[in-house]
C-alpha cells in the first residue's frame, strides 16, 4: 500500500511469530531446530562454511522463540495455580 507522500507501508496486521501455529506447539519448535543442526552438519561436511554458519543461526533463532514459549507457558502455570489458590480461599471464607 503506497501513502500519499510516497513512502510505502505495511498491512496493518502485525507480522508477530506468535499468530504462527508452531509457537502454539514446541514439538513443532523442536523439530525445526533440529533440521537446521542436521542442514548445519551437512554444509559443513560439504565444506561450505558460510552456509554451516547460517544454519546455526537459524537454528539459534528458534531456540530462543522455544525458550520464550516455555518462559510464558511456565509464567502461566503459575498464574493459573495462584489464581485457583485465591479462588478456594475465597470460596472457604
Amino acid at each position: 500500500m503506497k501513502s500519499n507522500n510516497g513512502v510505502y507501508q505495511l498491512n496493518s496486521q502485525k507480522n508477530n511469530f506468535s499468530r504462527n501455529s508452531t509457537s502454539k506447539n514446541p514439538y513443532n519448535l523442536e523439530k525445526i531446530i533440529e533440521k537446521y543442526k542436521n542442514l548445519a552438519k551437512e554444509a559443513l561436511s560439504g565444506g561450505d562454511k558460510f552456509l554451516h554458519e547460517s544454519y546455526l543461526q537459524h537454528s539459534d533463532h528458534f531456540s530462543r522463540i522455544l525458550s520464550e514459549v516455555n518462559t510464558l507457558k511456565t509464567k502461566n502455570n503459575i498464574d493459573d495455580k495462584s489464581q485457583t489458590v485465591e479462588v478456594s480461599k475465597n470460596e472457604n471464607e
